[in-house]
């Protein structure tokens, strides 16, 4: 330990001396001067607007698929006041090829969309640092949070987390962040007894997605424009090695009959939309390596009925008639669509919170139907969608936006609350 920091953590009280969590010891020392840090931020960000300057904000993306913060950019973009730019951040558990394929797609998508792409910080020097995933993987050493002394950090949850692991509320962001922006009141709960802090910095502003599902879709990216051919999006996580924290991914059990049934279902059409992480996950596993893998992907694309989405998949959501997947926060994400979905991840109600639990009893399982009684079902010749009602409430009990606003204007009234 760096002697200056082992003299402050003698100095410190004892429970962040004795704290039992994912903090360091360095982390530990920077949540004593927590707040009258804060403070000082806040008040050069005011001084900074009494001069008329702009107040920069980064929002650290490291892809397409976990940037979920278009409203809330362009919202800063049409505000004077703000300085907003898209920093890429590379997973340094990432192969350098992933590394760039990433930095080339969030480019490309920010290029297309008129937001400022920077590949650093370089030249850059933020007030707001936006956050969005916990992991100490997702960012480089020199990107986490407690690097940013002179900086208000914030953190956007990129998923619906439905679990009640520590991992996932007591992290290094969870505790060093200036606010934390959670989807719901139980979220909130989770994070008073889960994080070390008790979630004193947590805001209930409603989920970033909420704002993109409630507009039409401004693409129909299917293969098949045909309409009469019910559209399914078979949605598969990455947790396939025995080291992953999550332990819902099926992809091995599922993959060959996922394929095979969409080729025999010409009613049909498939979309296979794998996390972002499942192939470099597929690279290291001993079965499949990266030329199996990457024939695999390739093969969805082959027939005329199945295809390949590994980018954006708001509008995918929004024009297919049904989900088969295995991904916790798809468990919610597709409940703002309204339509059938499907969970064929590993049972998981032993870790389950209450949130979880709600949103997993909107989902039909595999105690319901098999795959292909669901497909009978959704395409309206056998059963009924008896879970219709139950999405619903589920949506209007704790998916509706809070303060009746979007996502990003309650975050733009709290900033506003806060500056002035």
């Amino acid at each position: 330990m760096n002697p200056f920091v082992k003299r402050i953590y003698h100095l410190l009280p004892a429970p962040l001396r004795d704290l039992q969590n994912t903090l360091r010891i360095k982390d530990r020392v920077l949540l004593c001067g927590k707040e009258k840090r804060e403070r000082k931020v806040i008040e050069n960000i005011r001084q900074k607007l009494g001069r008329g300057e702009r107040i920069n904000v980064a929002f650290l993306a490291m892809s397409v698929s976990f940037w979920k913060y278009d409203e809330l950019f362009a919202f800063m973009r049409q505000d004077r006041r703000y300085n907003p730019r898209v920093i890429f951040t590379a997973r340094p558990i990432d192969a350098p090829e992933i590394q760039e394929m990433h930095r080339q797609k969030i480019e490309t998508y920010c290029n297309e969309r008129g937001f400022p792409f920077q590949e650093s910080l370089k030249d850059f020097e933020p007030d707001i640092l936006f956050y969005a995933q916990p992991y100490k993987n997702s960012v480089m050493e020199n990107m986490r949070a407690y690097n940013f002394t002179k900086a208000l950090i914030c953190y956007v949850p990129y998923a619906f987390f439905i679990s009640n692991y520590k991992w996932a509320y007591d992290a290094q962001v969870h505790n060093l962040a200036w606010k934390l922006f959670y989807p719901s009141e139980l979220h909130r709960k989770n994070a008073e007894e889960l994080a070390f802090n008790k979630g004193r910095n947590v805001e209930v502003v409603g989920y970033p997605l909420a704002d993109k599902f409630a507009t039409p879709a401004k693409n129909d990216p299917w293969k098949i424009k045909d309409k009469s051919l019910k559209r399914i999006v078979w949605g598969v996580h990455h947790s396939i090695l025995s080291d992953d924290l999550a332990d819902c991914g099926t992809f091995l059990k599922f993959a060959d009959t996922m394929l095979q049934l969409a080729k025999s279902r010409p009613d049909c059409q498939f979309a296979f939309k794998p996390h972002p992480h499942l192939k470099e996950h597929l690279y290291k596993h001993p079965d499949w390596g990266k030329d199996r893998s990457d024939a695999y992907y390739a093969e969805w694309n082959k027939a005329d009925n199945t295809f390949l989405v590994d980018g954006d998949y708001i509008d995918l959501f929004k024009t297919s008639d049904a989900l088969i997947h295995d991904c916790g926060s798809f468990t919610v994400e597709y409940l703002f669509v309204d339509k059938p979905v499907l969970y064929i991840g590993n049972e998981r109600n032993n870790i389950l919170c209450n949130f979880g639990k709600a949103a997993m009893n909107a989902n039909y399982t595999q105690k319901d139907f098999s795959v292909e009684e669901f497909l009978q079902m959704v395409s309206g010749k056998n059963g009924e969608d008896f879970k219709k009602s139950i999405r619903q409430e589920m949506y209007r009990k704790y998916l509706k936006i809070p303060q009746g606003k979007s996502f990003a204007e309650n975050i733009m009234d709290l900033l506003e609350k806060n500056f002035g």
